[in-house]
């Protein structure tokens, strides 16, 4: 039988023990000193609404078709233990299994050798609010080899009358949202944690000058430097247009592990706003294809450039994915389907994999009807050209040479062109004749 919130609060009051140690923390633009107190394991509840995997309890709560209820159901407690160490996470019947993180591992051996090192932060019915990591591999432990030992741990019990839900969010959002503690946000998990604290200072997302003052003020409390923060802002801004602009606001499980794509387009667009008012919209749906069609920070980071210095070239990939996506636009609309796995779709996990960050890139979402070879193919091309441009012409000339060798076969060109891409490639190889043809006097021996 499990606790409610008032049995846990019974057990916390009536077993906590006084350690006589006291944890400073800043609070309220000052510092004050709390009492830490050993309070027993069963009394504590993992919190549900736990910043550090929002992301993630949104994908297992759709593939698990309810919302996710440790208090009540015990196997809701196993999935989000899961959520919080594991990594390669999947649905198997009515629970989130995973495989153990090489943080969540460090983790657990450093608690072995060294014990507790800062105590939990929790509410006087037992609900963690700093701490549920560790929380969960306590309890693991306790499954695995008993309860020796890891039956109490430290604590500070912060009643609602003394630190309020937006005294405690800034708290959390202090402690946690930092490059140095152990085990960060996953990408998604971070901004939207940044959003949060954002939000809660009343930014203003369309005014610039807004969103550098909210930057400043939160530069401090995550550890970064102004322009980073500006950067991360811009990230969610752009994040939250794209879902809006999906038809699905607010999902952020079906663009898990994109943070480094959204923090490109971030940069890009904090270039382009005021400079290209009538360009903006056609240059972000751009950016947007990249994601949409599985593109990488790096391709984005190439047609950054690209716009920056050949800006003909970006204006003609622009046109051709706003060809290419006209057919999905008007069949299937702008949809992102229903994501099969909380880790990236491009790989198995295996053993080795352990010791990954658990926030790489992932392939980005899958987008129902969507053109993705067409797109992904026309971006490769604009940033092949691009790339091209930059080589000497004989650097240039020596790679035409090579890839027209791989076609030297005629039964090789002959399939193609009687294949169901014959009419794009009888297209290509006539401009490749028309350009010789054009340029055969240049062969001329001069006398």
């Amino acid at each position: 039988m499990r606790s409610n919130s008032a049995e846990r609060a019974h057990i916390i009051a009536g077993e906590k023990s006084a350690t006589g140690n006291k944890v400073r923390l800043w609070v309220q633009d000052e510092w004050r000193n709390f009492d830490v107190y050993r309070v027993p394991v069963e009394g504590l509840l993992l919190n549900v609404d736990n910043r550090r995997f929002r992301a993630e309890r949104m994908w297992a709560e759709e593939h698990l078709g309810r919302p996710l209820d440790p208090e009540n159901n015990p196997t809701d407690e196993l999935s989000i233990e899961s959520l919080l160490l594991d990594t390669s996470h999947r649905v198997e019947g009515d629970q989130v299994v995973g495989k153990p993180t090489g943080s969540s591992e460090s983790l657990k051996n450093d608690w072995l050798r060294r014990k507790q090192e800062s105590p939990l932060w929790i509410r006087p019915d037992g609900t963690v609010r700093n701490g549920n990591r560790r929380l969960s591999m306590i309890k693991r432990l306790q499954r695995e080899g008993g309860a020796t030992g890891l039956a109490r741990v430290d604590a500070i019990i912060l009643p609602l009358s003394e630190i309020n839900e937006a005294t405690l969010l800034e708290m959390e959002q202090r402690e946690q949202l930092t490059e140095n503690f152990k085990v960060r946000y996953n990408d998604i998990d971070y901004l939207l944690a940044l959003r949060e604290a954002a939000e809660n200072r009343e930014v203003e997302w369309f005014d610039r000058d807004s969103v550098e003052a909210v930057a400043g003020a939160l530069q401090t409390m995550v550890e970064k430097s102004k322009g980073e923060v500006l950067r991360d802002l811009y990230a969610v801004k752009y994040m939250d247009i794209f879902l809006e602009d999906s038809g699905q606001v607010g999902e952020y499980h079906r663009v898990l592990k994109t943070l480094e794509r959204f923090r490109d387009i971030g940069r890009m667009m904090l270039q382009i706003e005021g400079q290209y008012p009538l360009e903006e919209e056609k240059i972000l749906q751009t950016l947007f294809a990249a994601v949409r069609s599985g593109k990488s920070h790096l391709d984005i980071r190439d047609m950054r450039t690209m716009f920056k210095q050949d800006k003909r070239r970006f204006d003609r990939l622009s046109e051709t994915v706003a060809e290419a996506e006209s057919g999905w636009e008007l069949s299937a609309g702008p949809s992102l389907s229903n994501p099969g796995s909380s880790t990236p779709r491009n790989r198995e996990a295996s053993d080795d994999d352990i010791e990954e960050d658990s926030d790489e890139e992932g392939p980005g979402p899958e987008v129902v009807d969507y053109p993705t070879n067409q797109v992904a193919s026309a971006i490769d091309l604009a940033i092949d050209g691009f790339a091209a441009s930059q080589d000497d012409v004989v650097q240039v000339l020596h790679e035409v040479c090579n890839r027209l060798e791989v076609l030297g076969e005629r039964a090789r060109l002959g399939a193609a062109l009687a294949g169901d891409e014959g009419a794009e490639v009888r297209k290509s190889l006539k401009q490749i004749v028309e350009w010789a043809d054009c340029n055969r006097h240049l062969t001329a021996t001069e006398d």
